[in-house]
């Protein structure tokens, strides 16, 4: 997967996979983060960072959707 990182070409974007996008972090292959964070009722969810360092991580940008969602820019 290094080898795509080196590569030209634009950016590559995860839906819905978080064991690929934990995969990438451990590797450490991304370089910026784009969180969708959705209102919702539930007790609890998927960590990102299941165990990485977060320290590591500034959020960089917050948008704020009309339905209360949040867009959350972080870079290293």
């Amino acid at each position: 997967m290094s080898a795509l990182k080196q590569g030209s070409g634009g950016d590559i974007g995860i839906h819905g996979s978080i064991a690929l996008a934990r995969s990438l972090l451990r590797a450490e292959l991304v370089d910026e983060l784009r969180l969708v964070v959705a209102p919702a009722v539930v007790g609890h969810g998927r960590r990102v960072f299941d165990g990485g360092d977060v320290r590591s991580w500034h959020l960089a940008e917050v948008e704020r959707g009309k339905n209360g969602t949040l867009f959350l820019d972080y870079s290293r």
